[in-house]
């Protein structure tokens, strides 16, 4: 996959996501590629590209057909035969799948509950969380090594998912939820963000959560939480 300027005004996961943050680890063998660990159902949110809207800060707007790259966290389009990214993601004010709309704050937030000034929403990605070098008879250690994966990781995220990797890798799937809004961006969705969030509404929110005993790993609480905060 490519990363390109792009103007385009001119031009699941193996795990379940019911609950709330998770993590999870699989291990890409050396000599393989890291999507043949991901079916083309897991790697993105929909079956196939779709029409959707990319609208931006300054005010204009494309449509084209889009999809959500689970694997590499990425809203992508379709160009010349190849997948590629949107670039600039911080000029985006949001983008519209479907019935879905992706905010972008250091990576691509889906919303699920709520609105302004609350709104919640999920992160699903996947990253590299450890190399596994050869060691003496076969073994294998963990490395802080500087290799430059520069065609495969990016600062830590994945990318050309197809090229074969020469190391075990450890990628860690992840599911975070966050909270916040179109004015301020989002935090992770955890009890001091939220009383700091919305500090005019901290009594209310924490006779809330008193009576309610919101879990902040279950993803039904959050929304419940999300919801009544909206409500304010």
């Amino acid at each position: 996959m490519k990363k390109i300027a792009v103007s385009l005004f001119s031009l699941f996961l193996i795990t379940a996501f019911t609950n709330g943050q998770e993590h999870k680890t699989v291990t890409v063998k050396a000599g393989t590629r890291i999507n043949d660990y991901f079916t083309q159902d897991e790697q993105f949110k929909y079956p196939e590209f779709t029409q959707g809207k990319v609208v931006f800060k300054d005010g204009t707007s494309t449509v084209t057909k889009l999809n959500y790259s689970l694997l590499v966290g990425e809203i992508q389009f379709v160009a010349s035969g190849d997948t590629m990214a949107i670039a600039n993601e911080k000029n985006i004010k949001f983008v519209q799948i479907m019935l879905d709309t992706f905010y972008y704050d250091n990576g691509y937030l889906e919303a699920v509950a709520g609105h302004d000034p609350a709104i919640m929403a999920v992160k699903r990605y996947v990253k590299l969380a450890d190399i596994q070098k050869e060691g003496p008879m076969g073994t294998r250690s963990s490395t802080n090594s500087a290799q430059t994966w520069g065609t495969v990781i990016d600062q830590g995220h994945l990318k050309n998912a197809h090229l074969v990797v020469q190391e075990d890798l450890v990628l860690s799937k992840n599911t975070d939820y966050y909270i916040g809004n179109t004015m301020k961006g989002f935090v992770p969705f955890k009890k001091v963000n939220v009383l700091n969030l919305y500090p005019k509404n901290k009594k209310s929110i924490e006779e809330f959560l008193k009576k309610n005993k919101v879990n902040f790993k279950t993803k039904d609480d959050l929304v419940k939480l999300a919801e009544f905060i909206s409500a304010l």
